[in-house]
């Protein structure tokens, strides 16, 4: 091959390879995931693509509210956290997401940028991804966390203060087959405990605002749907 055909082809690769995993994501606030009906803040919309508990270990799939919601999450030892913790009760209701949410996988003294955590997308698909960091612990009241599409745009710092449970969800349409994720963590702890992948190609954008009313919907559902005492 020509040195030049030879600088295209390898140009082309870099660019191929380099916005494989890094589309711009839009960040908002999402559902609270804590209490005693914590598991209906796990948002349904679209078509699910992986649940996945980010535990250090795997394992059999854990299944949350199968009466309900019926979301089974793969736990997983994930590549780019070296560090599992296991928080106290949490008081959330459903025993198997309470299990989740306490038990995550985090990084000691640096921040983390995942480039294999998100995979297996479909360029031009619409994904939404909602991620799950929280603390029942009291170690961690002055501590805030966001996160990054690698690209410089990142998500509203959520709280990282005991019993603090408010999700994080984005929304970026896949330009490759893995997508970024950067967790920025204000004393560089960051953690995660599980994330939801859903696709939602050709359904409207919500804006911030509906999420506590989606939320909220989805208690009094639940509530209908259990047998009375």
């Amino acid at each position: 091959m020509r040195p030049l055909a030879l600088a295209t082809a390898f140009a082309a690769l870099l660019a191929i390879s380099g916005s494989s995993y890094a589309a711009d994501i839009t960040w908002s606030v999402g559902p609270s995931f804590g209490g005693a009906e914590g598991h209906l803040g796990i948002l349904t919309n679209g078509t699910l693509v992986a649940a996945v508990h980010t535990r250090g270990s795997t394992g059999p799939a854990e299944v949350v509210d199968p009466a309900g919601l019926d979301i089974a999450f793969t736990p997983i030892d994930a590549a780019s956290f070296t560090g599992t913790f296991i928080d106290p009760a949490n008081g959330i209701g459903d025993p198997v997401w309470s299990a989740i949410i306490a038990d995550f996988e985090w990084q000691p003294g640096q921040d983390v940028t995942a480039t294999d955590l998100l995979a297996g997308l479909t360029p031009g698909e619409t994904y939404q991804v909602q991620l799950f960091a929280g603390r029942s612990h009291t170690c961690c009241a002055n501590r805030s966390q966001r996160f990054g599409d690698g690209n410089g745009h990142f998500s509203p710092s959520i709280d990282f203060a005991p019993l603090s449970f408010v999700s994080i969800v984005g929304t970026f349409v896949a330009d490759g087959a893995t997508q970024t994720l950067v967790f920025d963590d204000s004393t560089n702890n960051p953690a995660l405990s599980a994330y939801v992948l859903r696709d939602v190609t050709g359904l409207p954008e919500p804006a911030t605002a509906p999420w506590a009313a989606m939320a909220g919907l989805a208690a009094v559902l639940g509530q209908r749907r259990r047998p009375s005492a």
